[in-house]
């Protein structure tokens, strides 16, 4: 049998625009993250919680009328913090396998919400993100894509991976490993290539001999947080500077400390690894890129000028540099701290000075030396950096709405041409409905919901606007002042 990630597609060709579904948007629900040896008793607790209200919030939508299409966008399972049992005879594509098996198995509630849902006529189309991109492994895709089809009864897959990111492409489950998209209406993707941290610059060629290439962030996740179950899941996202870490160490006592710095060398030495072997560019990773993202564009009725400015509004990876690594480990303070003391008691050697005094004045110096490195820093600000690129994205590509995931941050936010949407981190209930108009087919209007109590509330909502005239790539790109759009809560 051609294996289904292969052939082309079989779905009957789509109906009238009129015809289409409405959007379900949710992200980030992490499934699995509390699949590891070491992990406090909450997180048990909230996958409990994940396999009782996701079902029902699928439910919920499939009981409503008219279709709809599922977009899971991205991190959807958690493949960064999954630790189980067999692994250490396993590795890349088929230790992606193993672990996504064990997360279905440890939530049928999800799996069984997903069956039902695909089962009342309605679409799943998942993007791939960054805890995810194990998806980007034909096997997984597969796999997954078996187990639905055996829920539904069907012993062969009647529906394929197209790859295509086009919105009318049709098919009841699909995967996309960037983006999708929809001609003057809609932008999609999960938005962590705007993440200098959490990608890696070759998405759609990501595999250095058979496995893939690890991003700055997993392998920190990896090395410190997964050993570590006293941080919070989400200590990332809340914890802005080094300092922040230190203050949280330092309330844990000195045995604590301890520990964590040296999780924090290991974590450090890991990081310069990665930039030494896999962290640069590679000629022939970047060349398969390229050619697939030709097709991409070809597929989606883009222009290659279009996805390579799109590429280009994204921060090089943080692992592509030394620099980029000294920098986010806080490792150049640390450097930086040493060669003053150095410097200091150097000096003080040299002209006969009590050493004592030499250790003050490189303090003093280290002092000096990271509070200049302090200003020259901007702070990490991921969901406002994504608020603003929307705007230029939806510029580019000639859509009066762009929706992003991975900042955990649901929100609208309104310019005059272009309306940003983030679905937010489902873990709380936060997603996004976007209506159609049922003459037109157009997308109308984009919704900022929450699922509590099992019971839907609206949080904020924006009308869309007509949709820009898609501006020359490279103007867009030059004319970054368009991106300064109001960031607005959506609750």
């Amino acid at each position: 049998m051609v294996p289904s990630d292969q052939r082309p597609d079989r779905e009957p060709t789509p109906g009238p625009r009129a015809r289409a579904p409405d959007l379900l948007l949710i992200s980030d629900l992490h499934l699995g993250s509390h699949l590891k040896p070491r992990m406090r008793g909450e997180y048990v607790h909230l996958a409990v919680d994940i396999d009782r209200g996701l079902p029902r919030f699928l439910d919920h939508y499939a009981r409503g009328p008219g279709r709809w299409q599922l977009v899971i966008n991205g991190d959807f399972i958690d493949f960064w913090n999954i630790e189980v049992g067999q692994e250490k005879r396993l590795v890349g594509e088929a230790l992606a396998v193993h672990r996504l098996h064990a997360v279905l198995d440890a939530y049928p509630g999800v799996e069984d919400a997903l069956v039902r849902f695909l089962a009342a006529g309605n679409n799943i189309v998942f993007v791939v993100g960054n805890h995810d991109a194990e998806f980007l492994y034909p096997g997984v895709r597969r796999a997954l894509t078996e187990r639905l089809y055996a829920g539904l009864g069907e012993a062969s897959l009647t529906i394929t991976h197209t790859g295509s990111p086009r919105l009318d492409q049709v098919a009841r489950v699909r995967f996309v490993p960037w983006f999708l998209c929809e001609a003057g209406g809609v932008w999609i993707e999960h938005g962590h290539v705007f993440d200098a941290a959490c990608h890696t610059g070759q998405m759609l060629a990501p595999t250095r001999g058979g496995r893939l290439v690890q991003s700055l962030a997993e392998v920190a996740t990896r090395s410190f947080t997964n050993a570590m179950p006293e941080i919070d899941y989400d200590a990332a996202d809340k914890f802005i500077t080094p300092w922040d870490y230190i203050r949280w160490a330092w309330a844990r006592g000195l045995r604590f400390i301890l520990y964590a710095i040296m999780l924090y060398f290991r974590m450090a030495f890991r990081l310069l690894a990665l930039w030494a072997r896999t962290g640069r560019v590679d000629r022939a990773g970047q060349a398969m890129h390229v050619a697939r993202l030709e097709r991409i564009a070809a597929t989606a009725g883009l222009q290659m000028s279009t996805l390579t400015a799109l590429q280009s509004m994204a921060p090089p990876p943080a692992s592509a540099t030394v620099a980029g690594v000294l920098r986010i480990t806080a490792l150049d303070a640390i450097l930086s701290v040493l060669a003053c003391l150095g410097i200091g008691v150097g000096l003080a050697a040299a002209l006969g000075a009590p050493r004592l005094a030499g250790l003050v004045a490189g303090a003093l110096l280290g002092w000096l030396s990271i509070r200049r490195l302090r200003k020259r820093r901007r702070p990490r600000a991921i969901a406002d950096d994504m608020a603003r690129v929307a705007c230029d994205v939806g510029r580019a590509t000639g859509v009066p709405l762009v929706l992003m995931g991975h900042s955990h941050n649901g929100v609208i936010a309104r310019n005059d041409e272009v309306v940003y949407a983030n679905s937010g981190c489902f873990l709380d209930g936060s997603h996004l409905v976007v209506r159609r108009d049922h003459a037109t087919g157009r997308l109308e209007k984009v919704e900022l919901r929450a699922w509590r109590n099992d019971a839907v509330v609206v949080l904020d909502a924006a009308p869309l606007p007509p949709a820009p005239s898609a501006r020359p790539s490279d103007e867009v790109v030059a004319d970054r002042s368009l991106s300064d759009m109001p960031v607005a809560t959506g609750a």
